[in-house]
């Protein structure tokens, strides 16, 4: 679609990735742009003195009130936190407020498949991709799996779906957005640092349907209790996955294969592929796999490019990504992993025993799921040891050790010191699986740079002796 943008002076509220995007957008259409944003590091004064020199109003070091005078439209960045005072007040003077996904979604030029989720979205979003790859469209995937929505959508060729992953806090604040298919993988507890609750997070992935209408559908996980709380707010079609041969499930597991059971062709069950042609292993990889074969399906892709979009995935860079085998143990880079549902769920890829390596920066949630499984596969000899480390390790290790047997865990600073203990613990056979469940900036940029940091460590520990 293609919707005229009647606001003529823009307030750019965040010069991240997303809001250089937006800004850059926004003077290409002629609107006046102000920029607003609290830092004043060197790279970011060098990126405001480009917008400046393209006539954009640019003013760091804080986002006090008066940055507001004059704007009939504010557009956020994802990072930052929703009630801040000053987008309190543009809420109070009736300026609208728009995340970067409500104004690109202006701009598309072809249905929107949109997907979030707690865990698993990039994973989802990519295999949607590879899918309609397969089918022989020139889809692009965009959002928060790393290429703002708004560059993607001049990118994707007029009637070719985009697929967008989108976070809560772009949700948050979309109004009138309305993809052709909303994808809801799963929440569980996460982001209480800038939500105030579950219930508040549960509401803004709600968001994600509340415009769709008779012609859209939303895909939910059936196996999820609190997916299928929220598919009840879903004013359109549903169409639910499972890992389970249930009768609501539309895309399902029954066996050792996955089948569809088409709405329209009267509930025909047709098989899509055995389960063991995945590219990835773990039973959160499936759920996923699952998802991306229902939206897709949903436009009407032909299941065999399903079946060779799914075949043919390799996954993504620090997603349970395999690293390499060092005399015999496996090592798994899951960096991705920052809050501990996806810890939790990395767990299903393995059954043998296991050297876990947790911490970082705690989001305000508890461990105690995390380490009560943990328990059970330690009971299972499935549990060699468990590191914990960074700002978060005490926390930690104080759930691990309160769980009954208590676990193995060596509280340490980082992971220099977690490899120079290792050669005393691993076994021939073993996993060190490094699945934090914490965000990464109490040491790194983010949850890449911690990932290459891992997977350096193996390479080096790979080089030296052990013996």
């Amino acid at each position: 679609m293609s919707v005229r943008l009647e606001a003529e002076r823009v307030l750019v509220l965040g010069l991240g990735v997303s809001g250089r995007a937006v800004a850059d957008r926004l003077l290409r259409e002629g609107k006046e742009v102000r920029i607003n944003d609290v830092s004043t590091s060197p790279e970011m004064r060098e990126v405001a003195g480009e917008f400046a020199g393209r006539g954009a109003e640019v003013i760091l070091g804080h986002h006090r009130p008066e940055v507001l005078e004059g704007v009939d439209l504010v557009v956020v960045s994802p990072g930052i936190r929703s009630r801040l005072p000053v987008l309190l007040e543009a809420e109070r003077r009736g300026i609208p407020v728009w995340s970067e996904i409500e104004l690109a979604w202006r701009f598309a030029r072809g249905p929107v498949v949109a997907v979030t989720g707690t865990n698993g979205k990039t994973t989802t979003v990519s295999m949607i991709e590879g899918i309609l790859r397969k089918a022989g469209l020139e889809a692009r995937a965009a959002g928060n799996i790393g290429h703002p929505m708004i560059y993607a959508v001049e990118e994707t060729p007029q009637g070719v779906p985009l697929v967008v992953e989108v976070s809560s806090f772009q949700l948050f604040y979309v109004h009138e957005f309305r993809p052709r298919v909303a994808v809801l993988l799963n929440v569980a507890e996460d982001h209480f640092d800038w939500h105030e609750d579950l219930e508040d997070y549960l509401r803004a992935k709600c968001r994600i349907w509340m415009n769709q209408g008779g012609e859209d559908c939303a895909v939910i996980n059936l196996d999820d209790p609190l997916s299928v709380r929220a598919a009840q707010t879903v004013p359109g079609r549903k169409r639910f996955f499972s890992r389970r041969p249930r009768r609501e499930a539309e895309i399902f597991r029954e066996g050792d294969r996955i089948y569809w059971r088409d709405p329209v062709g009267g509930g025909v069950q047709t098989a899509i592929m055995e389960v063991g042609e995945l590219g990835l292993s773990g039973e959160h990889n499936l759920e996923n796999a699952l998802a991306a074969a229902a939206a897709t399906l949903s436009l009407e892709v032909p299941p065999e490019a399903v079946r060779e979009g799914l075949r043919e995935y390799r996954g993504l860079p620090h997603r349970l990504q395999f690293v390499g085998k060092v005399e015999g143990v496996d090592f798994y880079d899951d960096s991705k992993a920052t809050n501990p549902h996806a810890a939790l769920r990395a767990l299903s890829a393995f059954s043998r025993p296991l050297v876990m390596i947790l911490g970082g920066r705690n989001k305000g949630l508890s461990f105690r799921e995390l380490a009560e499984e943990l328990s059970v596969r330690a009971t299972k000899g499935e549990v060699r040891m468990i590191y914990s480390i960074g700002e978060a390790a005490e926390e930690i290790a104080s759930a691990l050790r309160e769980v009954r047997p208590p676990l193995p865990v060596r509280v340490l600073a980082g992971l220099e010191e977690v490899f120079d203990d290792l050669p005393d613990v691993v076994r021939e056979g073993d996993v060190v699986l490094f699945s934090p469940a914490c965000a990464s900036f109490d040491r790194y940029r983010d949850y890449r740079e911690r990932g290459d940091h891992f997977q350096e460590m193996v390479r080096m520990f790979g080089g030296r002796s052990r013996g």
